[in-house]
Protein backbone atom coordinates (compact mmCIF):
# COMPACT_ATOMS: atom_id res chain seq x y z
CA UNK A 1 0.00 0.00 0.00
CA UNK A 2 1.24 3.49 -1.03
CA UNK A 3 2.07 6.13 1.77
CA UNK A 4 -0.44 9.00 1.33
CA UNK A 5 1.29 12.11 2.73
CA UNK A 6 -0.94 14.71 4.62
CA UNK A 7 -0.99 18.79 4.43
CA UNK A 8 -1.31 20.18 8.09
CA UNK A 9 -1.61 24.12 8.66
CA UNK A 10 -0.99 26.43 11.96
CA UNK A 11 -1.59 29.45 12.42
CA UNK A 12 -5.02 31.65 13.80
CA UNK A 13 -8.43 29.57 13.92
CA UNK A 14 -9.37 32.53 11.14
CA UNK A 15 -6.23 32.38 9.05
CA UNK A 16 -6.31 28.48 8.87
CA UNK A 17 -9.85 28.27 8.13
CA UNK A 18 -9.75 28.63 4.30
CA UNK A 19 -7.24 26.00 4.18
CA UNK A 20 -9.73 23.43 5.74
CA UNK A 21 -11.84 23.49 3.00
CA UNK A 22 -8.76 22.93 0.49
CA UNK A 23 -8.32 19.69 2.63
CA UNK A 24 -5.80 20.33 4.78
CA UNK A 25 -5.54 19.60 8.42
CA UNK A 26 -5.42 22.83 10.37
CA UNK A 27 -4.39 23.48 13.81
CA UNK A 28 -5.61 26.86 15.25
CA UNK A 29 -3.44 28.66 17.62
CA UNK A 30 -3.55 31.35 19.75
CA UNK A 31 -0.15 32.03 20.99
CA UNK A 32 3.78 31.61 19.95
CA UNK A 33 3.97 28.58 22.82
CA UNK A 34 0.91 26.97 21.36
CA UNK A 35 2.46 27.01 17.36
CA UNK A 36 5.63 25.83 18.23
CA UNK A 37 4.21 23.01 20.43
CA UNK A 38 1.87 22.16 17.32
CA UNK A 39 4.55 22.46 14.95
CA UNK A 40 7.12 19.91 16.62
CA UNK A 41 4.22 17.63 17.21
CA UNK A 42 3.64 17.38 13.21
CA UNK A 43 6.72 17.41 12.60
CA UNK A 44 7.85 14.08 14.77
CA UNK A 45 4.75 12.45 13.56
CA UNK A 46 5.21 9.29 11.70
CA UNK A 47 3.25 6.40 10.46
CA UNK A 48 4.34 3.92 12.85
CA UNK A 49 6.80 1.63 10.34
CA UNK A 50 10.48 1.20 10.87
CA UNK A 51 11.99 3.75 9.04
CA UNK A 52 9.66 6.42 10.33
CA UNK A 53 7.99 7.56 7.68
CA UNK A 54 6.63 11.29 8.05
CA UNK A 55 2.99 11.59 8.22
CA UNK A 56 3.19 15.16 7.14
CA UNK A 57 4.47 15.97 3.45
CA UNK A 58 4.32 19.63 4.00
CA UNK A 59 3.43 22.02 7.12
CA UNK A 60 2.48 25.65 6.52
CA UNK A 61 2.81 27.84 9.37
CA UNK A 62 1.63 31.32 9.20
CA UNK A 63 4.71 33.90 9.15
CA UNK A 64 3.97 35.62 12.73
CA UNK A 65 4.65 32.38 14.50
CA UNK A 66 7.36 31.30 12.13
CA UNK A 67 9.69 34.49 12.63
CA UNK A 68 9.78 33.46 16.62
CA UNK A 69 11.10 30.47 16.25
CA UNK A 70 14.14 29.96 17.63
CA UNK A 71 17.00 29.58 15.26
CA UNK A 72 17.95 26.02 16.18
CA UNK A 73 14.71 24.69 15.72
CA UNK A 74 14.39 25.73 12.05
CA UNK A 75 17.60 24.41 11.46
CA UNK A 76 16.27 21.04 12.38
CA UNK A 77 13.75 21.88 10.09
CA UNK A 78 16.01 21.57 7.26
CA UNK A 79 17.96 19.08 8.02
CA UNK A 80 14.96 17.09 7.05
CA UNK A 81 13.29 16.59 3.73
CA UNK A 82 9.75 15.87 5.02
CA UNK A 83 7.87 17.45 6.44
CA UNK A 84 8.91 20.70 4.89
CA UNK A 85 8.28 23.34 7.17
CA UNK A 86 6.96 26.17 4.91
CA UNK A 87 5.72 30.26 5.98
CA UNK A 88 2.66 31.65 4.89
CA UNK A 89 2.35 35.02 4.79
CA UNK A 90 0.21 36.44 7.39
CA UNK A 91 -2.15 39.30 7.07
CA UNK A 92 -0.02 41.55 9.24
CA UNK A 93 3.24 40.61 8.21
CA UNK A 94 5.69 43.92 8.64
CA UNK A 95 7.77 42.14 5.51
CA UNK A 96 5.64 41.02 2.55
CA UNK A 97 8.17 38.66 0.93
CA UNK A 98 9.64 37.03 4.06
CA UNK A 99 7.99 34.03 3.24
CA UNK A 100 8.35 33.81 -0.51
CA UNK A 101 12.15 34.44 0.39
CA UNK A 102 12.20 31.52 2.60
CA UNK A 103 10.21 28.82 -0.13
CA UNK A 104 12.59 30.22 -2.33
CA UNK A 105 15.62 28.99 -0.55
CA UNK A 106 13.84 25.90 1.04
CA UNK A 107 13.22 24.83 -3.20
CA UNK A 108 16.46 26.23 -4.44
CA UNK A 109 18.41 23.74 -1.75
CA UNK A 110 15.84 21.07 -2.58
CA UNK A 111 16.65 21.47 -6.13
CA UNK A 112 20.35 23.09 -6.41
CA UNK A 113 19.40 26.18 -8.56
CA UNK A 114 16.79 29.19 -7.82
CA UNK A 115 14.19 28.07 -10.24
CA UNK A 116 11.70 30.75 -8.36
CA UNK A 117 13.85 33.74 -9.10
Amino acid sequence: MENQFKLAVVGNESSVLIFRSLGCETHGVFSQEEAQKAVEKLFKAHIGDEQKTATYAVVFVEEMYYKQFPEELIERFTKRALPAIIPVPSTDSDDPDFASNRLRKIVERAVGSDILG
